[in-house]
């Protein structure tokens, strides 16, 4: 197999291995990897709809509602009436979910910074190719759902 895949296949494997891990970034409670992302599409976002989240994430609403109504139980987010369609909700950070979400910035930007140096360096010929690749390891994840 060629060096360049293989790496692949195992930083693939490795992010899969990832699903059951946690951290409470700064709270009192076990945030697991697809909460945290949930939290962070809202903190960026300040509230959004469930739907848009399900759109961004490419999962089901019902998966989503499900990720939300646990954020609720952790008391990391709560849902506000749209005053814009009162027939849909939106999900907000609560003051718990806003110290979750800071701290999964920080978090992000620490351990990215290496990373972000890297990428930086490269040449723009370098940095291309980099993005060629990483849209086709995309489109290859996407024909093994």
């Amino acid at each position: 197999m060629n060096p360049v895949i293989e790496k692949y296949m195992l930083l693939l494997e490795k992010i899969s291995n990832t699903t059951k891990a946690y951290k409470s970034f700064g709270t009192d409670v076990n945030i697991y990897r697809s909460e945290i992302h949930v939290i962070q599409l809202i903190g960026d976002r300040g509230s959004i709809h469930i739907s848009q989240i399900s759109r961004l994430i490419g999962v089901t609403k019902g998966t989503v509602s499900q990720i939300v109504k646990r954020l609720e139980g952790k008391g990391l987010v709560e849902k506000i009436v749209d005053k814009a369609n009162n027939t849909r909700q939106l999900a907000s950070l609560t003051d718990k979910g806003k110290t979750a979400y800071k701290a999964h910035v920080e978090f992000h930007s620490r351990q990215h910074a290496e990373m972000n140096s890297f990428i930086v360096s490269l040449t723009e010929e370098q940095q291309a190719v980099l993005d060629t690749f990483l849209t086709k390891a995309y489109d290859m994840i996407e024909d093994h759902l």
